[in-house]
């Protein structure tokens, strides 16, 4: 490549840094292996919350100072009283855009490998569904969120990236 145009791309990617938002938001997907396959939770939102009546996954966010990650973990005890045994970044980031605030978010996506059981919900979901795959594409309410649910059974038979996926757990 030409000296002049790689100066200018550093040029613009310097350009850029300050307009990089942090992440507010993250998605957990707890799922469970069972002898009939994988199982996915959804929850319903409450009807006195924020985008009542919807199926999804873990949501919640990112407060100052945590990574993502770790949000996610908090939100996974918080919503659901599930420490995971396993647990993964997904090579899936939802995009979203909400009109009222005219604000273009992207919601990093985890996965938690967790013990198939009934969740402890907090006062943000008054149900949960334990579903295989298809059950799930069905019922969750947004794309992103099928998006996200399909990569998971791919992402688990694939060792070498289920291995750089991996966020160790404490203990």
């Amino acid at each position: 490549m030409h000296k002049a145009w790689i100066r200018i791309l550093a040029l613009i990617d310097r350009a850029y840094i300050p307009y990089m938002t942090p992440t507010k938001y993250i998605d957990v997907f707890p799922f469970a292996r069972t002898v009939d396959g994988l199982r996915f939770l959804l929850l319903r939102r409450a009807l006195d919350n924020s985008y009542p009546g919807i199926w999804q996954p873990v949501a919640g966010k990112v407060k100052i100072g945590e990574t993502s990650w770790q949000a996610a973990l908090r939100e996974l005890e918080e919503e659901t009283s599930f420490t995971p045994l396993n647990f993964y970044a997904l090579d899936h980031v939802s995009t979203y855009y909400l009109h009222q605030s005219d604000q273009l978010l992207h919601v990093p996506a985890f996965m938690a490998e967790v013990q198939l059981r009934p969740p402890s919900l907090n006062h943000e979901h008054d149900a949960f569904q334990w579903l295989a795959l298809e059950g799930a594409l069905d019922l969750a309410s947004w794309e992103p969120y099928r998006k996200a649910l399909a990569s998971i059974p791919k992402l688990l038979v694939s060792s070498p990236a289920l291995a750089l996926a991996s966020i160790p757990l404490k203990n």
